[in-house]
């Protein structure tokens, strides 16, 4: 399942003026925030109250839309069929380079897949590497001479599995949204949501093997079923399946410090999941992409030198609350190694605190939302009433 909260959909719109309002007259489904939501987090429901709106569309929906988008602009074409595999190191970079040390990637290698004899060179003044988690930017730093980034990683190993079904109008009443968080107790959740046309897609998670979801029908309903209110069960049992189930795993959360690296070369920066990947259960991954691409953009509006090392500086400003605050969460979880039993069960009882409270306070409520989807100042959760309110439902 994937959403666009206000703030990435602010973003989005930012570059692309009227994408949010076009995607949604293409049938994409605006759910208020939190008052079209039903979410449990921590065993809680959180108080429904009016706060923004979330976008919630399918990912091969929303990136057809940008696809678009950007092929129409006069200045861009599209290569396709090609892997990019090395990049093309040139004389030393400019003056003013900060942090660098004479070199500067002018463009990059590309290939067919499979087919020998196909590499050409294409000249570039810089080159983005968006190629996700796996890292092979990192690599390509190393093969420049300089180091790769250190590497700070959670395993998770979450197994998530989803299915899309055509539900019939009504049969799932007002809400377009149900969210069902995992807990130290029972370490699985479910995401059922309202996408474009109205499809509707299920999500299940769970943490540790023994809690990855089923693959076959009747098994992924029953999974489901366990989290689920009786008329949602049986709402999903008359719907139709508009997909087969598609499962993946998730070993391990992966931030990458590149702000942290001394000596980089000019024309070469990394984006997106190749500096941070976060646990999907939590939905930040698409607007903190975003959040970085405004950064770059910001980081280009003051020119090219020093152009790694000033962005990844504001990239890191961008990663560094979404990963405190998963990474808390999921440390929170027994079946996630490497932190102490202790400050599991603590931060489990803290969660679990302001989770009481986000039900019964319509402002600490807000306050977790602003937090979890990046749409607010976190600043809110140190608030006096909120601290007041949690303090009030620990136990």
């Amino acid at each position: 399942m994937h959403s666009l909260t206000a703030a990435g959909a602010e973003v989005l719109d930012g570059f692309f003026p009227g994408l949010v309002a076009e995607l949604v007259r293409a049938g994409g489904t605006f759910a208020g925030a939190l008052d079209e939501l039903d979410i449990v987090f921590f065993g809680s429901r959180l108080r429904q109250v009016p706060i923004g709106r979330v976008l919630q569309t399918s990912r091969p929906f929303l990136e057809g839309q940008l696809r678009e988008r950007v092929a129409a602009l006069p200045n861009v074409s599209l290569r396709q069929g090609f892997e990019a595999t090395a990049p093309i190191a040139a004389g030393p970079a400019r003056a003013g380079g900060a942090g660098s040390s004479g070199v500067r990637v002018s463009g990059v290698r590309l290939s067919r897949a499979g087919v020998a004899g196909s590499s050409e060179d294409l000249a570039a003044d810089l080159v983005l590497d968006a190629m996700g988690r796996a890292g092979r930017g990192a690599a390509w730093l190393r093969s420049l001479g300089y180091p790769a980034p250190a590497e700070r990683r959670l395993r998770v190993d979450v197994g998530y599995a989803s299915r899309r079904f055509q539900v019939p109008p009504g049969v799932l009443g007002a809400a377009k949204g149900v969210l069902v968080g995992a807990t130290p107790a029972r370490p699985r959740g479910l995401v059922l949501t309202q996408q474009e046309n109205d499809a509707w897609v299920l999500s299940l998670y769970g943490f540790g093997l023994e809690n990855h979801p089923p693959q076959t029908p009747e098994e992924f309903l029953a999974f489901a079923g366990a989290m689920l209110p009786a008329a949602t069960r049986k709402a999903l049992a008359v719907a139709e399946p508009l997909t087969g189930i598609s499962a993946f795993k998730y070993p391990d959360c992966v931030r990458r410090e590149y702000h942290r690296l001394r000596r980089v070369p000019e024309g070469l920066v990394s984006v997106g999941d190749a500096v941070c990947s976060l646990n999907p259960i939590y939905g930040a991954g698409m607007t903190v992409a975003a959040l970085e691409a405004r950064a770059l953009a910001r980081c280009l509006a003051d020119g090219p030198e020093g152009l790694p090392r000033r962005f990844y500086r504001e990239a890191a400003r961008a990663v560094r609350l979404p990963w405190l605050f998963s990474t808390m969460a999921d440390r929170a979880m027994p079946q996630v190694p490497g932190t102490h039993p202790a400050l599991a069960r603590l931060l489990g009882r803290a969660f679990g605190a302001t989770m009481r409270a986000a039900a019964a306070d319509d402002r600490v409520a807000i306050s977790v939302w602003n937090a979890v989807s990046l749409s607010g100042s976190p600043a809110g959760l140190a608030h006096p009433r909120v601290t007041a309110a949690v303090i009030r439902h620990w136990s």
